[in-house]
Parts: C-alpha cells; structure tokens; sequence
C-alpha cells in the first residue's frame, strides 16, 4: 500500500552519477515524473546541463547554494542564493549548475523530473 523511504538509507546505499558529479538516489517513481534525493558536498557542484523535454522541479532540505542558469536559446544568464526551505523550477533549455556554498555541511536537496532526464534528455556544454 505504501512505501515508507528514509532519506539516508538511499543515499548511503545510492551510486555515483559520474556524468553530473554527484550520487542520485531515486526515492519515488512515476511515468511522467521520479523524484531523487541528492547531497553536495562544501564547494562542489553540479556539473552544468540542459534538458530538452520538460521542467526540474528542486526543493533545497538543508545548507545553502546558488543556482545559475542561461538559456540555451537566448544567452540569458542569472543567478540566484537558495537555501533550506526555498524550492525552485527550472524550465526546459535552460542550463543549469548548482554549487554548494558552504564550507562545511552539505547542500541536501529534491528534485523532480522526468525520468529521461537522468539518462537520454541530458546534455552538456
């Protein structure tokens, strides 16, 4: 009826995305959406990407980051601070890299998406 995740568990168990930078851990599944869990480590980030096909959805659970984006159409840059409790979306074609700003504790974070933007709608520049 229901499957109850802990967080840590999955992370402790999860395997190490090379391509991005950081571990993935899947914790709901669905056809048009999953949703993962992930921690970067003080002053890592994520290497920067772009997807094709549908929105991220971030919800940042603890630390602190900034998020900068370019549309991959346009050159539009910006860049945003996020910490816990703040949560963002980041639109198709625009790349993305998030970078964990503190120097001590990592930057834990959700994320939503379709689940080919784990594999084949990814790219980098």
């Amino acid at each position: 009826m229901i499957d109850i995740i802990t967080w840590q568990e999955v992370m402790n168990n999860c395997s190490y995305d090379e391509a991005v930078g950081i571990k993935i851990a899947k914790i709901a599944d669905g056809d048009n959406y999953s949703t993962f869990i992930t921690s970067i480590d003080p002053h890592k980030n994520v290497k920067p990407h772009y997807h094709k096909h549908g929105n991220e959805h971030y919800h940042i659970i603890s630390g602190n980051g900034n998020i900068q984006l370019e549309n991959v159409n346009t050159g539009e840059k910006s860049s945003h601070s996020v910490s816990a409790g703040q949560s963002f979306t980041v639109a198709e074609n625009i790349l993305h890299q998030l970078t964990n700003t503190s120097s001590n504790a990592p930057l834990v974070l959700m994320f939503s998406c379709p689940p080919s933007h784990l594999d084949s709608d990814r790219y980098f520049i």
